[in-house]
Parts: structure tokens; C-alpha cells; sequence
């Protein structure tokens, strides 16, 4: 299990831990906001807020438990694998900006 490549001194990890579990905790409160808005205005482009919240959090909880947990993707694989969700949540919110 490889340590976060931002790891400077003693306490990291656990500054480490709260912040990724803060990031998808409001990541996944901000989905369930999303959703009730889809519901009540029924706006088709809020479902791809709706998704690029949910993927923000899956990236997020895919970080932890590979820094954290368990070392389950080499790091190159995992830094690609974020660039694109990455992407992915920036092109989603393009989209929900932009669409008509």
C-alpha cells in the first residue's frame, strides 16, 4: 500500500483519511440535492450533475480505499483511471451548463 504522494510529516494520513471522507460525504449529499431538484423541476439537465456528483464520489472512495484500505490498482493506473473520471465530471457539467 503505497502512502498518498503528498504524504510531508506525521499527521498527513489522517488529514489524508478526513478530507476524502468529507469529499464524498458531501459528494454524495449534493447527488441527493441534485435529485430532489430533477424531481421537482423535472430538468433533464440536471441528471448530469446528478451523475458527475455520483462519479466524484465513486473517484473518491476508489482513492481511499487504494491509499487507505487495501493497494488494489498500481498508482499509474489509478492516476489515469482519475484523469479521466476527471474529464468525465467536467464534461458532464459542460453539459449540464450548456444544454438546452
Amino acid at each position: 500500500m503505497a502512502p498518498p504522494p503528498f504524504v510531508f510529516g506525521e499527521g498527513t494520513s489522517e488529514i489524508f483519511t478526513i478530507t476524502q471522507i468529507a469529499v464524498v460525504i458531501i459528494a454524495l449529499f449534493l447527488m441527493a440535492i441534485s435529485i430532489i431538484a430533477y424531481r421537482n423541476s423535472n430538468l433533464k439537465k440536471i441528471i448530469y450533475a446528478v451523475i458527475a456528483f455520483g462519479l466524484f464520489a465513486f473517484q473518491h472512495v476508489l482513492n481511499y480505499t487504494d491509499a487507505q484500505i487495501a493497494d488494489i490498482l498500481p498508482d499509474d493506473v489509478r492516476y489515469t483511471i482519475f484523469s479521466i473520471i476527471t474529464l468525465a465530471i467536467m464534461g458532464l457539467f459542460f453539459l449540464a451548463v450548456i444544454k438546452k
